[in-house]
């Protein structure tokens, strides 16, 4: 009797040590998950623009339904956001991953912003900064466009990660 009760304790041990060690893998996949990855995108048609700065923001907004003009997204939190110099008619950056935050989704709209300055902050229509940016005394822009979420994800699933997305300016 003894020895059958010795049996049945180190069974149900190893049973519930398996079973927090799976629990601890699968903890972190979840963890690698957490991330999402934006390719590298190349801005093209900056001619025009070249002496001033594109910010590229990564962010969770929305469009009004009736205007298509793109400076009318509000936002209400970016997740991530590069500025950079424009020398050329073509600008490229670097793959970014923006972390996810439960159900929420881990941005929906990548913004593109050309300033005379460097330090621009984006304000949305009704006098709002969006969460996670610096507000700033430069709101002035050159040209304002847009691409949605779908758009990289329709490319990331034709060309891959590693590929170059290519975005146009208006």
């Amino acid at each position: 009797m003894r020895s059958l009760k010795l049996i049945i304790i180190n069974a149900l041990t190893l049973i519930i040590g398996l079973g927090l060690m799976s629990g601890s893998v699968s903890q972190r996949n979840a963890e690698a998950a957490r991330f999402e990855t934006i390719p590298s995108i190349q801005v093209n048609r900056l001619g025009n623009l070249r002496g001033q700065y594109l910010t590229v923001l990564y962010a969770v907004g929305s469009r009004p339904f009736i205007s298509t003009d793109a400076s009318q997204i509000n936002i209400s939190q970016v997740k991530e956001s590069r500025t950079v110099y424009v020398t050329s008619d073509a600008v490229t950056l670097p793959a970014v991953q923006v972390e996810k935050e439960g159900f929420r989704p881990s941005y929906n709209i990548v913004v593109f912003v050309v300033s005379p300055q460097s330090n621009y902050s984006w304000v949305n229509a009704d006098g709002s900064v969006p969460q996670g940016i610096s507000a700033t005394g430069n709101h002035m822009s050159s040209s304002i466009s847009s691409i949605n979420k779908t758009d990289v994800d329709s490319f990331i699933t034709a060309q891959g990660e590693n590929a170059v997305l290519n975005v146009n300016l208006n």
